[in-house]
């Protein structure tokens, strides 16, 4: 059910994040949208633009579209991939219903940790809501540790691009 996805992150073209918010990160963690982005320039309040990511225009929506094909029924308009990334206790400020998340990889452990409750979400997805719910991620070992969210922004999604 997975191959394809998994095969896709791992040849994704991961690069470093530029970004304040995850440039704390330690070294060969990546979390990147791949799927649509708020447009903050040039607009206030919740009525900020969701627009294609970059990297969404850059892979020619394959992830995205991979996604929509496993999970037809979720609705979704944001797509976080991450690789080997470890988030610390927080809850989704942006995100609204429910999220999708699935690890995928040759890990072991890396447990996600929702109210205290740990889930194994290696191949098996987890439906929880990560603006409501505190939420981490635990340790692993072994390899590589791919994770794929599924989730809704707050922000309004353009008809149009």
């Amino acid at each position: 059910m997975f191959e394809r996805l998994e095969k896709m992150l791992i040849e994704y073209p991961w690069k470093p994040n530029k970004h304040t918010k995850t440039s704390n990160m330690r070294k060969g963690q990546y979390s990147i949208n791949v799927g649509k982005t708020c447009h903050w320039q040039g607009h206030k309040g919740k009525d900020k633009p969701m627009l294609p990511s970059v990297a969404m225009r850059e892979n020619k929506h394959e992830i995205y579209n991979e996604c929509k094909r496993i999970f037809p029924e979720h609705p979704f308009d944001c797509i976080m991939i991450n690789k080997n990334f470890k988030c610390i206790p927080h809850k989704d400020k942006n995100n609204t219903g429910n999220s999708i998340i699935v690890g995928l990889g040759d890990y072991n452990g890396g447990d996600l940790v929702v109210e205290g409750e740990g889930h194994c979400i290696l191949y098996s997805p987890l439906v929880f809501n990560g603006h409501d719910k505190e939420h981490w991620v635990e340790d692993w070992s072994d390899g590589d540790r791919y994770t794929v969210v599924l989730c809704c922004s707050k922000f309004k999604a353009m008809t149009k691009v």
